[in-house]
């Protein structure tokens, strides 16, 4: 007789994810599932009385074993924190792990990430009957290496370990945390199929709950359906050149469509879709594996689609172009983000205007690789500007609210079981811990410095979750950290070129007085920075 396992369900066949080769899990070992590090206060008085020491403690480059206490004790982001972690070594670099809010993206030097939290309030009471890890352990032969991108095989292993999850991040720190539609679905996990680890890393349930980001911007780069409107729908975000020789810019899809709200009849009433459509899915053939731009359709069709929609600069009435182009098949019922793929648009016109990065900042000047991001290296997010108007130039003006310094802290997946479709994304904070950060949507998250001279971009700010990271036992209330996110691009779109500013609009001089410029070859044009 053999002994063999059963064989596993063949994984139904999903669109495949624009994910470069170098940036795929591929080969990693298998380790030993290892928690985070519990870092105490010290006594220590090497740095010298509390104020000398919080000063050193914020100038500190680089934590180091023997500095790691005193900047624990001693940062104003750490100090007052009851419990402070740090992630093990074997899942890249070490970053700072705490619990709730937190404004702060780093502390002498290393990361500062959340804490992810399971659901503790859910746990179930008793004696629980202990259950074989087999099925994981089949699936995950090789470990999970949180600095990549789970390779197809894997997200087909997590869609097979857990039937009703809708989709998972990965946390550079090491968790894995299944994301569930509703807390009852998670509190049935615990009950008849309580995962604990799986690949390395330790598993955690949550709840998904995600928001687009398409609120007013309050600078030049605010962009509307209607030259009359005074509310933006999001931003511009680069322009670049087409493989074909065609220039776009792109803007984020949400912003021009019907974004429906889940209301408790919704939800009912799309549920009945949902099994009356799954039931017709299994008559047609799975859908093809294809990343290219949609066909352009006309205004006034049935469809929730932005083509065919007209985009300008709000309070400006400057027509920037038309959306020629999109990525997307956004739900007319369904909210956010059922249909969408990528949450990007290409606005095409014969007049696009010209795109600049912000006064004394990095020009945007290539495509940079996720797997450099998720190593740990520097990143910001940036809102690009535009020359338009008849005012003058200010040289050496550096926005204060043009970017915001970001720290990369893992992955997401996101899967639709009924239309056999799925999108990957990067996941990053900045130092909003709980208000949205508004008018960041179609924002560019770039790698580098702010200070540098050139950077690349990476992707565009597209959404918003909230990430649990404390629960409280009893009432069950919980502290959650808002996360910002955006959809892998498109092979196309990687694979253009970016159009960058004259070197006129985007000249480094910051380290001069802002002043007038008074030749008049700059009065027929307006610089409109992030204020």
């Amino acid at each position: 007789m053999s002994a063999k396992r059963p064989r596993l369900a063949s994984p139904v066949r999903y669109n495949r994810l624009p994910i470069p080769e170098t940036d795929i899990d591929t080969s990693f070992p298998r380790y030993q599932t290892l928690s985070p590090r519990l870092v105490l206060r010290t006594d220590s008085q090497v740095w010298g009385l509390p104020e000398s020491a919080e000063i050193r403690a914020i100038h500190t480059l680089e934590t180091t074993p023997e500095n790691e206490q005193l900047v624990r004790t001693h940062h104003p982001a750490l100090r007052l924190r009851d419990l402070v972690y740090v992630s093990h070594p074997q899942y890249g670099p070490e970053v700072w792990l705490v619990n709730g809010a937190c404004e702060d993206i780093e502390a002498g030097g290393r990361p500062l990430h959340p804490y992810p939290e399971d659901r503790r309030n859910l746990y179930p009471s008793g004696i629980l009957t202990p259950r074989s890890p087999w099925k994981e352990d089949y699936l995950f032969k090789e470990g999970i290496n949180p600095r990549k991108f789970l390779s197809p095989e894997k997200i087909d292993g997590l869609r097979e370990l857990f039937p009703t999850a809708v989709g998972a991040r990965v946390f550079v720190s090491g968790f894995l945390v299944v994301l569930f539609k509703s807390l009852h679905d998670i509190q049935a996990i615990y009950e008849e199929n309580w995962i604990m680890e799986a690949g390395g890393l330790r598993i955690l349930y949550d709840e998904y709950r995600l928001e687009a980001t398409a609120d007013t911007v309050t600078s030049g780069m605010e962009v509307c359906d209607k030259p009359e409107s005074l509310q933006g729908q999001g931003c511009l975000g680069l322009r670049i050149r087409m493989n074909d020789g065609k220039e776009a810019i792109t803007t984020v899809t949400h912003g021009f469509v019907r974004n429906p709200r889940r209301s408790r009849m919704t939800k009912m009433f799309s549920e009945w879709i949902l099994r009356a459509k799954r039931a017709l899915l299994c008559l047609r053939n799975p859908p093809p594996q294809s990343d290219t731009s949609a066909i352009g359709v006309v205004r006034n069709s049935n469809k929730n689609s932005p083509i065919g929609k007209e985009v300008w600069l709000a309070t400006e009435k400057k027509r920037i172009g038309t959306i020629s182009y999109t990525f997307d098949d956004p739900s007319p019922v369904l909210p956010f983000p059922s249909g969408y793929r990528h949450d990007l648009s290409l606005i095409m016109d014969d007049e696009l205007p010209q795109l600049i990065s912000p006064p004394g900042y990095p020009a945007v000047s290539e495509w940079a690789s996720y797997s450099t991001v998720l190593v740990g290296s520097d990143v910001y997010v940036v809102r690009m500007n535009t020359v338009v108007g008849r005012w003058a130039l200010l040289e050496g003006t550096v926005g204060p609210n043009a970017i915001r310094n970001a720290t990369v802290i893992g992955t997401q997946y996101l899967w639709d079981r009924t239309a056999h479709s799925q999108t990957a994304s990067l996941l990053w904070k900045t130092k909003e811990p709980f208000s949205p950060a508004d008018g960041w949507s179609g924002s560019v998250l770039c790698l580098g410095r702010p200070t540098d001279e050139l950077s690349q971009a990476v992707v565009f700010q597209n959404f918003e979750v909230l990430c649990t990271t404390f629960v409280e036992l009893e009432p069950g209330r919980t502290q959650d950290v808002l996360v910002k996110g955006g959809f892998l691009l498109p092979e196309s779109i990687r694979s253009s070129q970016i159009v960058i500013g004259n070197d006129e609009h985007r000249g480094r001089n910051s380290d001069i007085y802002p002043r007038r410029r008074t030749e008049r070859a700059v009065l027929d044009r307006r610089v409109f920075s992030a204020l």
